[in-house]
């Protein structure tokens, strides 16, 4: 009898070349037995795999598997195609542990997708423990649990909205990021913009703290990065160093009573010349990782956004070469899996940095998985790397 542990496939009678790919020999795939109920197979399984009916009826076919899911502790991801939008809407507006992807997902994703379901599987079901028991106790407070539970799902889901639903690829530039909140809401937030046909911004900020004000403040950034500005007829790309600026004006002047500091790391890549510039407001240091797998921290000056009006950032530059790699990430990743206070980033993850990116990410994505589990995550996770195409 295997030890490992059960993917339940909900779609067609076998399950696609993608998800066997991204299941590989850390699972075993079960398809559905329709002829038994679904709440049992899935309190059985590790993981449910959701792919709705594509004969016309999907709409259909996912109502009535959302409704054998509810009041299920079970994480499921559904894949959808790009043209499925009431399955979206129907996912977006309902309560529940559901997650979705595009079919046209890579299995690398879709495995990284899995790892995080099931690493969140045994969070769900002591919330679903502990709300049981708070009802229990008292009656009166079942109105007001539910709907605490509802809109911390519903702050959870919108936040994520804030983030990129499909990662930019300009040039021989391609990005993959692992983000791994540490509760329904995160306090980090990164984006990947396309800002020309040939230059694009990404970034990552973590702001102070944990929960909604920390979420929030993470939305507040969203919207106030400015990346260009329209000069006359023609446009202009904003620098790094001058958006890091104005936004951490833009924070000052909130005043804001809570979770008023944060960090950010904001770069711009030129896929023509391949020179990335880049500035730092008191976040880790980037690391560059050469082609030939030697590698350096991207240090520049700059504070926390936040504390000091018109405070200056100092921007840097960077010759990038086919082959290299820049990895961008927040202090979680490093609080959560050091084995030392004084551990870096390059120290913890040295026999990963160099990796093709797919086995980089996907040995990553495994190391946090397993910090999570044993309850060493102390923070919210974000890992985001840039390679260039050699």
């Amino acid at each position: 009898m295997s030890d490992r542990p059960t993917l339940l496939w909900i779609g067609a009678e076998t399950a696609p070349q993608t998800v066997r790919q991204a299941a590989g020999d850390r699972w075993d795939i079960r398809p559905l037995d329709r002829s038994r109920p679904m709440s049992d197979q899935l309190r059985d399984a590790g993981v449910a795999v959701v792919r709705p009916s594509d004969n016309g009826d999907g709409s259909l076919h996912l109502s009535v598997i959302l409704q054998e899911l509810e009041g299920s502790s079970a994480v499921v991801l559904v894949m959808l195609d790009e043209s499925e939008a009431t399955g979206r809407k129907m996912l977006s507006s309902r309560a529940g542990q559901f997650l979705s992807v595009p079919t046209t997902v890579s299995p690398e994703v879709l495995e990284a997708h899995i790892a995080a379901i099931w690493a969140l599987q045994p969070t769900i079901a002591d919330l679903h423990s502990d709300i049981f028991n708070l009802r229990s106790i008292n009656g009166a407070t079942r109105g007001a649990i539910e709907t605490l539970d509802e809109e911390m799902r519903l702050a959870s889901r919108l936040q994520r909205d804030f983030l990129p639903r499909r990662m930019p690829e300009i040039g021989d530039a391609r990005f993959s990021v692992l983000y791994r909140p540490i509760s329904f809401v995160s306090g980090d937030i990164y984006d990947v913009t396309r800002l020309d046909e040939t230059h694009v911004g990404f970034y990552i900020a973590d702001a102070v703290g944990h929960g909604l004000p920390a979420a929030l403040l993470t939305m507040f950034i969203k919207k106030a990065l400015q990346t260009k500005r329209i000069v006359g007829n023609t446009y202009e790309i904003i620098p790094p160093d001058v958006s890091l600026a104005e936004l951490n004006d833009d924070i000052c002047a909130q005043e804001l009573s809570s979770c008023n500091f944060c960090t950010a790391v904001y770069c711009v890549l030129d896929t023509a010349t391949l020179t990335l510039t880049y500035a730092r407001a008191g976040h880790p240091a980037p690391v560059l990782v050469r082609s030939d797998g030697s590698f350096q921290s991207l240090e520049a000056d700059g504070c926390l956004l936040g504390v000091f009006d018109d405070a200056e950032f100092e921007a840097r530059q960077v010759s990038l070469e086919p082959g290299d790699r820049v990895i961008l990430y927040t202090d979680g990743a490093t609080d959560s899996l050091a084995q030392e206070t004084t551990s870096s980033f390059t120290e913890i993850f040295e026999p990963e940095l160099a990796l093709p990116k797919p086995e980089m990410m996907g040995r990553i994505s495994s190391r946090v998985e397993d910090a999570c589990s044993q309850g060493r995550q102390t923070d919210d996770i974000t890992v985001m790397t840039l390679d260039i195409e050699a």
